[in-house]
């Protein structure tokens, strides 16, 4: 079975982005993933992510940190117009478009979307489809840190340190804000919001509720 291949974007900055492979990875980090302005950048790029992705997350049994984490390392802080965040790669023409890929150093086609809905929805059935994925364990477990080994074991991408890169950005990054939005959403709950309400309310209304730790 053909593995998927993916192209890890570098951020350096706001509004650069360089594609690298594998042999010039040696020096990477997650700061290189930080934008200007990180602080509130990251905040309102994880919370946009974590109100799309969620929902389908959960139906699928996939940890919606892991989502947002790789959704960070496809394609860095910046999102793409065609939703193309997870280059999932392509056989057919529709929905599709060919990009040129830095790390394999040739053009690819990869699926792109209207939204960031249909993206995540494609990313948890490629995840569920492919039972290498399945074989390594990605649903016999909830934890990100495990799920992330197990996609990286079933092929999901080449690079040697894919893992280690997606970790540090779990772990710097996408859990501390994530865990900060799922204990806002437990307050509107003990407020009396359905589970289904609580996704369309405004995303400035969530931040704006005071937390013990405020």
């Amino acid at each position: 079975m053909k593995k998927l291949i993916y192209t890890l974007p570098l951020v350096l900055g706001l509004l650069i982005i360089h594609q690298t492979n594998a042999s010039s990875y040696s020096t990477i980090s997650a700061n290189s993933f930080k934008p200007f302005n990180a602080e509130k950048q990251r905040m309102a790029y994880i919370t946009q992510l974590f109100y799309a992705f969620d929902p389908v997350c959960q139906k699928y049994g996939i940890n919606t940190k892991v989502a947002i984490t790789q959704a960070i390392v496809e394609q860095g802080w910046i999102m793409r117009e065609d939703y193309r965040i997870f280059n999932i790669m392509s056989v057919s023409p529709n929905n599709s478009k060919v990009v040129y890929d830095h790390g394999e150093r040739r053009y690819r086609r990869y699926r792109v979307y209207h939204s960031l809905e249909e993206a995540i929805e494609d990313y948890c059935k490629v995840l569920s489809s492919y039972p290498t994925y399945r074989a390594h364990g990605l649903f016999e477990t909830i934890d990100p840190h495990r799920q992330i080994k197990a996609i990286v074991d079933g092929g999901y991408a080449t690079n040697v340190r894919y893992e280690e890169l997606s970790l540090r950005i779990l772990n710097e990054f996408v859990s501390p804000i994530v865990d900060d939005l799922r204990t806002r959403k437990a307050l509107l709950n003990q407020q009396g919001f359905k589970k289904e309400a609580i996704y369309g309310i405004n995303r400035n209304d969530i931040m704006s509720l005071r937390l013990p730790m405020d």
